[in-house]
């Protein structure tokens, strides 16, 4: 059970994650691609030669993989944002969606109209539930 509410810093801390939510999926395929196939010279060595790619070359880019902070973080942003979203309603998960997950940030007005039966006030209430839930999984 929690003790303390989640405060004002953590809100802003989830809901500017969430904006950057899809830039972040992008990210985390381009580090990988980086990662795994980095770009190298070509060999104009015609000559026999050794394996483009040993066990330890392999072993060396699936440690880098694991240990990259910038995919460790963006991974677990993620995945505590698709949990929480798994446990919410339809109403909740189209709201962040509408919210956080389009070309555009939607207005409140937009949204109430889109959700049936939620006001602003509704679906504003709803959005700072699952940002709270979002800030809690994360450690906040």
């Amino acid at each position: 059970m929690r003790s303390l509410p989640i405060d004002v810093e953590a809100r802003k801390f989830v809901r500017a994650r969430l904006l950057k939510y899809k830039m972040y999926q992008q990210e985390i395929n381009t580090l990988r691609q980086a990662i795994l196939f980095p770009h190298q010279e070509t060999d104009e060595n015609i000559g026999g030669g050794r394996s483009s790619l040993n066990n330890f070359e392999t072993e060396a880019k699936a440690i880098k993989l694991v240990s990259n902070k910038q995919i460790q973080v963006r991974s677990e942003f993620i995945a505590v944002v698709n949990s929480v979203l798994s446990e919410c309603s339809e109403e909740a998960n189209k709201i962040i969606e509408m919210r956080y997950f389009g070309k555009q940030k939607e207005s409140w007005a937009k949204i109430s109209v889109e959700v049936k039966g939620y006001t602003e006030d509704g679906c504003r209430k709803i959005e700072k539930k699952v940002v709270d839930r979002i800030a809690e999984q994360l450690g906040w």
